[in-house]
């Protein structure tokens, strides 16, 4: 989505038609997803975030300053929300936990690979790879928006695609 059709986007939300809050999350919900799951690493708290986020956004959607980064934007809510969750995780009693079952049985063996893949980055370097892939934010996006240095982004980008090619080499 360009920065023109996110404006556009915005004042169809501000002027009361939902149909700009569809073209925001069918664009950008991945990568809000993404953003958020890479910071709290739970799949249901991210998923109920994720939710939050949409309905948050229309309540926040008159902040936005027209010919601001609207990524960035976007990320920086999803990143405090998922923080905010964080910290009221630790003043809430821990509870416990079902153990997870990863994956479906008949999911397709490319997919478990890509997730075994995933799982074998390290948590700054899935965030970036996330950030750039799924988000297609540009490296200078991503510095400003994790407060690393951009040759330590690029550098940790770079690292994380070698470990996805090496755990994904039986496909090439």
């Amino acid at each position: 989505m360009t920065d023109r059709e996110f404006s556009s986007a915005i004042d169809l939300l501000l002027n009361g038609d939902k149909t700009g809050l569809r073209m925001i999350y069918e664009a950008y919900m991945k990568l809000i997803y993404a953003v958020i799951y890479n910071t709290v690493q739970n799949k249901e708290e991210a998923e109920d975030i994720t939710s939050d986020f949409f309905i948050k956004l229309v309540r926040v959607a008159s902040t936005f300053r027209k010919g601001s980064p609207h990524k960035t934007w976007l990320v920086t809510i999803a990143k405090n929300m998922a923080i905010d969750e964080i910290r009221k995780r630790k003043n809430t009693v821990a509870e416990y936990e079902e153990p997870h079952t990863e994956g479906i049985e008949n999911e397709a063996v490319l997919s478990q690979d890509m997730k075994q893949a995933m799982r074998s980055l390290k948590p700054e370097e899935k965030e970036i790879v996330d950030m750039k892939l799924i988000g297609q934010l540009k490296f200078k996006e991503i510095a400003k928006l994790t407060g690393k240095p951009m040759g330590t982004v690029t550098w940790l980008y770079n690292e994380g695609i070698k470990k996805l090619r090496r755990c994904l080499s039986n496909y090439e």
